[in-house]
């Protein structure tokens, strides 16, 4: 299952799909709806992980990208004891210990506009007409409400092994605070770095599709360190 940044649609996974392969069913998660709001992460991913629990209990990998990667840890923590559960994949993002609360939701849509543009991944035509931004901007303000309120209580740690992907210039998630993603399993950990910043996997999305699938094949195993050029 693949959880999305703030703001993104689902279907900015379905590109992976081939590249997984035809055994592989790729399941995307929408956070809200207008008339479904989620209260909190918490209660985000009480929802998501009782949609796991209607899935069938296949082997499941999660991956998570920026708030998708902590909406997925809190998924994860959920489901840790459901056997289909192999793996946690996040991506940039730090871990929830070292996350801090934000106030960019609070921001006026100028600045807020300015804000989220300038993390990158998000089209700047959608805020470039008025009524194109009366649709787009709520949806995404919301999805940074839930992840600028998140504070993380601290628990047993996961007993999946959890893989961190990291841009080497993402200065949201550097790869060196990605490292401390290991202090939340008891199982394996690894981490890979890609060329590019906080959206590297828009543009390397062959190489990250490549190592997920790697892991899909051999879920508990732990490939030798490896940094892509």
């Amino acid at each position: 299952m693949c959880l999305p940044h703030a703001g993104a649609a689902p279907g900015m996974f379905v590109p992976w799909a081939d590249g997984l392969g035809p055994d592989v069913d790729l399941v995307s998660a929408r956070y809200s709806t207008p008339d479904d709001v989620p209260r909190s992460v918490a209660d985000l991913a009480d929802r998501v992980a009782g949609e796991l629990e209607r899935l069938s209990r296949r082997p499941t990998t999660l991956f998570g990208h920026s708030m998708g990667g902590i909406v997925a840890y809190e998924v994860a923590r959920r489901c840790s004891a459901r056997a289909g559960l192999v793996r946690l994949v996040v991506s940039g993002t730090v871990s929830p210990a070292a996350h801090r609360p934000g106030g960019t939701h609070r921001l006026d849509d100028t600045a807020f506009v300015a804000e989220v543009l300038a993390l990158g991944g998000t089209a700047p035509h959608l805020f470039a007409d008025p009524a194109a931004r009366a649709v787009w901007l709520p949806p995404i303000r919301q999805d940074f409400r839930l992840i600028d309120t998140y504070r993380h209580r601290p628990g047993p740690p996961l007993t999946c092994p959890v893989t961190a992907m990291a841009g080497q210039h993402d200065r949201e998630a550097p790869p060196d605070l990605m490292r401390s993603w290991q202090d939340t399993t008891a199982a394996d950990f690894d981490l890979r770095v890609f060329p590019g910043g906080h959206f590297y996997l828009l543009d390397a999305q062959r190489a990250v599709v490549t190592e997920l699938r790697r892991r899909l094949e051999r879920p508990s195993a732990v490939p030798s360190p490896l940094t892509l050029p």
